[in-house]
């Protein structure tokens, strides 16, 4: 799951850049490495094909025979440390040294004796190769263990026995190995080289073919390796980290315009965004700031005129309405007195106008916000419900209440989350013809309380469900009926207030308004 926040993405995306730069370096550079040291073993088993060819063209011309060359092969296998085969012009094998191992070869101090066969200074027999003169004073050496290695070596004067002490050797890195420990490098290369031998008069005589040789800068590849991993490591978290603390300077400020958005949204129209500098985020949290306060003294302005437009209409209204009363108290013709009394249904009608705008006013300037405490819905409920069940008795029709018998505890103000319950009450009522059905039900829903109220009165039409809690938005099925046009956008607002929400929606026959609010504790 990728993470939603700033920080942790940006700081993500610095590690996957240094893992795949890391990636691309070492696949490169041990492309590098193992192409070189491939070409390493590939000129080596050349070099020494060559030589060899030359060795077993001489032994060829010579007639030596198969077993004095197998011999020989098995030295240049040795020395060479790889696996020498000598094959005819078919290529078909004639002598094959086998894979290069540890063998025993006759090194070390010159010891002179007459007798050798005894053990001399706390050695075996076994322990002891003798030389024997043969022709031009050269000496051939035969080891009396089981592996035959030729020496070439000038015979000391005198008729003696020169014997060398027998020492385990391998093939090493750089060289060979004298230690008696020493243990075999089993990994070989995977080259192989096929190099053709032939008499001084150019006639092909075979070939020689080299594999198995040592495998050159394994070790170093291995390391190298090892090497690139632990760094390419270390670069991710460097770069993990230094993405975390450049995110958290990039993010700071965003955070700070969010929870100033925040705070405005909520309806704090002080609210300020505290972003310094002078680059890009500075910039625009200055932006915001200067758009803040215009909308805040727009917004201000408009409340202080609708407030004082609806304080300043209440006293007129209430004098003109006081000479209609003393105008109909005084008597006069029926004329008169009706458009008197029409008169005096317009001045109620503005009389309620003026009062919801105040109170729209303040509710939406959050004026009642301190007001809010734990409030037992299930009981406010029960009350609201009981005063407009004799109304809806009067107006015949059945009302229906369907509440739990536990107490459900919200957060609000139980005079405004009567008035929202009144409202949707009143409405019910109002455009319910008789014989119809109010219903209120009551639930628990998880972390929130919802207040469902349903009618099966004139219903609402499609197209005005949008704008059904606009100020001033009236259906068009409800001009016959009195009404400000602002009864549902105070609903809206309060619900809104205390974090809740309002819907509305067509039954089957009538309409349903439904409230959720959040429990106590859950705002």
């Amino acid at each position: 799951m990728i993470p939603q926040s700033i920080r942790w993405r940006l700081a993500l995306s610095y590690a996957a850049i240094a893992l795949l730069a890391a990636l691309a370096l070492g696949a490169v550079l041990l492309t590098i490495l193992q192409s070189y040291y491939s070409q390493r073993e590939l000129d080596y088993l050349r070099g020494n094909a060559k030589a060899i060819g030359q060795g077993l063209s001489i032994m060829v011309e010579s007639k030596v025979p198969a077993e004095a060359i197998q011999l020989q092969v098995e030295n240049f296998s040795f020395l060479s440390q790889t696996r020498v085969r000598a094959l005819d012009m078919n290529r078909q094998t004639l002598q094959d040294s086998g894979v290069p191992k540890q063998v025993n070869v006759a090194v070390g101090t010159v010891k002179r004796a007459f007798f050798i066969r005894d053990q001399a200074e706390g050695g075996s027999p076994s322990d002891y190769v003798r030389i024997i003169s043969i022709d031009n004073g050269l000496t051939e050496t035969m080891p009396i263990t089981k592996t035959a290695i030729r020496f070439e070596m000038p015979l000391p004067p005198g008729d003696e026995v020169i014997a060398y002490k027998s020492m385990p050797v391998a093939g090493a890195l750089y060289g060979f190995g004298l230690n008696p420990d020493i243990a075999l490098d089993e990994r070989r290369s995977n080259q192989v080289v096929r190099q053709p031998f032939a008499d001084d008069a150019g006639t092909l005589l075979g070939y020689v073919e080299l594999s198995d040789g040592p495998a050159y800068g394994r070790d170093i590849l291995d390391s190298v390796a090892r090497g690139w991993a632990l760094s390419s490591a270390v670069a991710v978290l460097l770069a993990a980290g230094a993405g975390w603390l450049v995110s958290r300077r990039i993010s700071a400020p965003v955070l700070a315009l969010t929870a100033a958005t925040a705070r405005m949204a909520a309806g704090d129209l002080g609210a300020r965004a505290g972003v310094a500098g002078e680059d890009e985020f500075g910039r625009l949290g200055r932006s915001f700031n200067v758009m803040a306060d215009r909308v805040e003294t727009t917004i201000c302005a408009l409340r202080r005129f609708v407030s004082d437009a609806a304080h300043e209409l209440h006293t007129p209204l209430t004098a003109l309405r006081t000479n209609l009363e003393l105008a109909v108290g005084e008597g006069g013709d029926s004329a008169q007195l009706a458009f008197v009394e029409r008169a005096q249904e317009q001045i109620e009608r503005l009389e309620a106008l003026t009062g919801e705008l105040l109170d729209l006013s303040r509710i939406e300037a959050g004026l009642d916000k301190n007001q809010h405490a734990p409030l037992d819905l299930t009981a406010l409920t029960h009350r609201t419900s009981e005063l407009y069940a004799s109304r809806a008795e009067q107006a015949g029709l059945a009302f229906e209440l369907d509440v739990p018998e536990s107490a459900i505890i919200i957060q609000g103000s139980e005079e405004r989350v009567s008035r929202v319950l009144g409202n949707l009450l009143d409405n019910a009522i109002k455009f319910t013809p008789g014989g119809g059905m109010v219903s209120v039900r009551l639930r628990q829903q998880g972390e929130w309380a919802e207040l469902q109220v349903q009618d099966t009165g004139i219903g609402i039409p499609a197209d005005d469900l949008p704008q059904l809690f606009s100020r001033f938005h009236r259906g068009h099925n409800v001009t016959p009926y009195p009404g400000s046009g602002l009864g549902l956008a105070i609903v809206a607002a309060i619900v809104e207030g205390h974090g809740g929400q309002v819907t509305a929606e067509n039954r089957a026959s009538g309409a349903c308004f439904c409230l959720r609010l959040p429990l106590a504790g859950q705002n």
